[in-house]
């Protein structure tokens, strides 16, 4: 009995050993500073979603040489320098160039002269040539006219005739089918004799030859001669096409020896030109001025490992990139979404920014690009994926540089006046949230149930009433326990601030 009642006491007193932190006493409670308090309080809390990123131009300018090959850099604009539009920033060597064009200039006045005088001879080849080619044009229209009378009126003409024998004839035949069955009751009744019987079939027949010669005219009109009639006329407009087409290749054949020479100048003259013209825009690109204004920076931004190539006497070459001129006048935000917060974000959502270099600012922004592809931003963490998320500033402040560290707000959805508390105040533990509740001198540890959260304050759904106080630490732990309130909460800003089973918690992940 001696074992088992000292047994019952080690138990009782290792229960409430374990249980020290459960109850403080007067004096303990007393040591929890204010700043370490909380006072569960109930208003709007929004749900947001929060990330690092930097600024960037939304465009940028590149500045790359237009010219043909590659040209040698005589000028080049300092680094950094704010220019304005028309302002020069790269010369090229111009000196071979130059040459160039001078002599294609002395070559374009020979060329001119010569061509003068070659078109004055085309002129007088081709005026005896139109006569030829007129004439032919007139033998032509007469093809077509003949043509156009057959289609419009001769072989309508004919197939009305035609058609109307062909009525005629089976009309005709009708009525001796008539007269010719009425033949045998007239013979019968002697009203017609054997000889009278006899004609009345001649005609009879005679009206069936005529019926199918009708009907054979017709169909050989229709199958024959009015195809071969439209053949023929057809051919003779094919013929004048023709003929006129000879008439203008002899009056080509005939205009060949002169126009040989005078196309030759032409041609001379023609690229001569179109030589100089290119020369000139050409030397054009060897000068680049600034389209937009800006500040100016060597390279290509994608390509730094150029950049120390971008100085005076370096040969560059068509379409690369020397000089890059952001268009400060809209700037974006580029930030990375995990993608366990990808879901609650969309194009047009609205956005608060704010940046290191303007403290107690913000600006307001919109989503306005989000990537359908996850990519790793983690080298050593392949499974940690996110979204690029291009956020654009409703109004750029012109002092506004790219590249500096900005944050971005994305506000998914307020909830409007509910019990809230710092994040930093729930404890998780074994699929349950803890919060820690200041009861006179006394600390009790009580379950609460969460709801949304950002990443500074959550949503009390049961389990604390507004008014009660709540410390902003884990009073159980070590590091907690012996922590001045100031100590304790730069501890709890470092801890994590997704809380576990909070229901879509908004926060950086």
């Amino acid at each position: 009995m001696k074992i088992t009642a000292l047994i019952a006491l080690l138990v009782v007193l290792g229960l409430a050993a374990s249980k020290r932190w459960l109850v403080f006493g007067k004096e303990e409670a007393s040591t929890v500073p204010t700043s370490s308090r909380f006072t569960v309080a109930r208003g709007p809390l929004r749900i947001t979603v929060e990330e690092d990123g930097y600024l960037k131009a939304k465009e940028n300018v590149t500045i790359k040489p237009k010219f043909k090959g590659q040209g040698t850099i005589t000028w080049l604009i300092e680094e950094g320098k704010n220019v304005a539009p028309d302002d020069n920033l790269i010369e090229f060597d111009k000196t071979q160039l130059e040459t160039q064009i001078s002599e294609l200039e002395n070559s374009l006045v020979q060329f001119e002269i010569e061509l003068e005088g070659a078109k004055a001879e085309l002129e007088i080849q081709e005026r005896d040539n139109q006569a030829s080619i007129e004439k032919a044009e007139l033998t032509l229209q007469a093809a077509q006219l003949t043509l156009e009378r057959y289609q419009e009126g001769d072989a309508p003409n004919e197939l009305r005739k035609l058609n109307l024998a062909a009525e005629k004839a089976k009309s005709e035949l009708e009525r001796a089918k008539e007269r010719f069955l009425k033949v045998p009751e007239l013979v019968q009744q002697g009203f017609l004799t054997r000889i009278q019987e006899e004609e009345e079939r001649i005609t009879l027949r005679e009206a069936e030859i005529n019926d199918e010669n009708a009907k054979k005219d017709l169909e050989l009109h229709q199958n024959y001669t009015r195809r071969m009639e439209l053949t023929k006329k057809q051919t003779d407009v094919k013929d004048g096409e023709r003929e006129l087409e000879n008439a203008r290749k002899k009056a080509d054949i005939n205009l060949k020896q002169k126009q040989a020479a005078h196309a030759q100048r032409e041609r001379q003259v023609t690229s001569t030109k179109t030589r100089l013209e290119q020369q000139r825009t050409e030397l054009g690109y060897y000068t680049i001025k600034a389209e937009k204004a800006g500040v100016v920076h060597y390279g290509d931004p994608e390509e730094p490992w150029y950049r120390e190539e971008i100085k005076v006497g370096s040969v560059t070459w068509q379409g690369r990139t020397i000089l890059t001129i952001p268009d400060l006048s809209e700037m974006q935000v580029l930030v990375q979404i995990h993608e366990a917060d990808i879901d609650k974000i969309k194009k047009d959502q609205v956005v608060v920014v704010t940046v290191d270099a303007r403290k107690g600012e913000s600006f307001l922004s919109k989503i306005t690009e989000i990537a359908s592809v996850a990519s790793s931003t983690n080298w050593s963490d392949e499974s940690n994926k996110s979204f690029k998320v291009e956020i654009t500033l409703d109004a750029t402040p012109p002092d506004l540089r790219a590249g500096v560290t900005a944050k971005a707000e994305i506000q998914i959805e307020t909830l409007a006046d509910v019990l809230q508390c710092p994040i930093h105040a729930i404890v998780p533990e074994g699929g349950k949230h803890l919060a820690f509740v200041v009861k006179g001198a006394e600390i009790e540890e009580r379950e609460v149930k969460i709801g949304k959260n950002n990443a500074h304050h959550v949503h009390i759904l049961e389990g604390l009433s507004e008014g009660e106080e709540v410390l902003l630490y884990d009073p159980r732990s070590e590091s907690g326990a012996g922590k001045s309130g100031e100590q304790k909460n730069g501890a709890a800003k470092e801890e994590e601030s997704v809380i576990p089973g909070a229901p879509e918690a908004a926060s950086k992940p």
